[in-house]
């Protein structure tokens, strides 16, 4: 199998023979010079895991997966997903020589479903998950799909420390790469659907000494997590999603109490935007800064604004946003864009030019 990528850290991961890898990791982290100007902030960072091979960060965790995998011979793999975890699974599992079985998110993005196509992956899409899904039907099929893994053999890849804490430690390596990269950052802003990304990154910072807070940033309309952290729900979860945010969408997330203590341990907290201002902060990221992510990476921006508006980050503070996938895997909402853009003739083009300039 290939070098680099997560067996830099082989030392801090679980053993195994040989890693299977498409080059993921050390992803950079960037300034947001703009952004940070004005919010007011001394500075503001973006951890560009949209940049791993797939599109994501769940490369990590596919990388440790199918490594873990083919150490303990498994025939081959199954699992759940909105989209970005599936076409980490497929292509690492391709890469690996192992076939996979997906169960798909219904309303998942139809760029995370063609971009499956191509792989060694049987995919299948399951109703009454993600939008308005509720929590019994996302749990019955979590169980579902344990119960095929034990009877079949499989590598359970569900991405979730509930199910796969082994492979789930490959995000560990984010916080690795982070006490690396910005060894003064004060605050680490983590999108958070199901809970483990953000308690890997949080483990990850621990283990290196890095003592940032971990805040988790969910859309309003599905924060149970949040919601435990203010202390205005007993359980961090809910019985119905009310979010178009892909890939945020888990009423009953598998990790939830996972996160919620690691967000406490830091000294963190949990901050929920709603999906109209995650989806603005995606534009802004895209027109000031030139980074196009998909909206769940954008809540990580939406909530820095929250937070910056309500005085809890101060202009000293230094801020990390983890922006966990491409804009590309989910473009429809910029349709109306599209239709907008005029059909104009060759000999059109200097005048149009000219208008353009006056405008500068």
């Amino acid at each position: 199998m290939a070098s680099g990528g997560l067996c830099r850290f082989a030392a801090d991961l679980p053993t195994v023979e040989r890693f299977v890898s498409l080059g993921e990791g050390d992803t950079p982290c960037i300034e947001l010079s703009v952004l940070a100007k004005r919010l007011g902030l001394r500075r503001l960072s973006a951890k560009m895991e949209s940049q791993n091979p797939t599109g994501s960060y769940k490369d990590r965790i596919a990388a440790m997966s199918l490594s873990l995998a083919l150490q303990h011979g498994h025939p081959g793999w199954i699992g759940t997903s909105s989209g970005n975890a599936g076409l980490s699974m497929a292509a690492y599992g391709t890469r690996a020589g192992m076939s996979g079985f997906l169960c798909m998110v219904a309303t998942a993005p139809q760029e995370k479903r063609l971009a499956l196509l191509p792989y060694a992956v049987e995919v299948v899409s399951i109703d009454g998950v993600g939008r308005e899904g509720t929590a019994r039907v996302a749990t019955a099929l979590m169980e579902q799909v344990r119960l095929a893994a034990e009877q079949q053999n499989l590598f359970l890849g569900i991405t979730a420390h509930a199910f796969n804490p082994s492979g789930m430690r490959g995000v560990d390596t984010i916080g690795y790469e982070l006490a690396e990269q910005t060894p003064d950052a004060t605050h680490v802003y983590v999108p958070t659907g199901g809970g483990g990304l953000l308690s890997a990154i949080a483990r990850g910072l621990l283990h290196r000494d890095m003592p940032a807070k971990v805040i988790a940033c969910q859309p309003s309309g599905c924060a149970p997590i949040v919601a435990f952290l203010d202390g205005t729900s007993d359980a961090p979860a809910m019985s119905r999603c009310d979010s178009d945010i892909s890939a945020l969408q888990l009423p009953h997330p598998p990790d939830g109490t996972l996160a919620a203590t690691a967000v406490e341990t830091s000294g963190g907290w949990g901050t929920a935007p709603d999906d109209a201002a995650i989806l603005e902060a995606q534009r802004l990221l895209a027109k000031t800064e030139g980074v196009f992510v998909e909206p769940a990476s954008a809540a990580s921006l939406a909530a820095v604004f929250h937070d910056v508006d309500r005085g809890r980050l101060q202009p000293t503070d230094r801020p990390v946003l983890v922006l966990t996938g491409a804009g590309w895997k989910d473009l429809a909402r910029f349709e109306a864009d599209d239709a907008r853009v005029p059909l104009i003739t060759v000999d059109d083009v200097a005048s149009r030019v000219d208008k353009w300039c006056s405008s500068l």
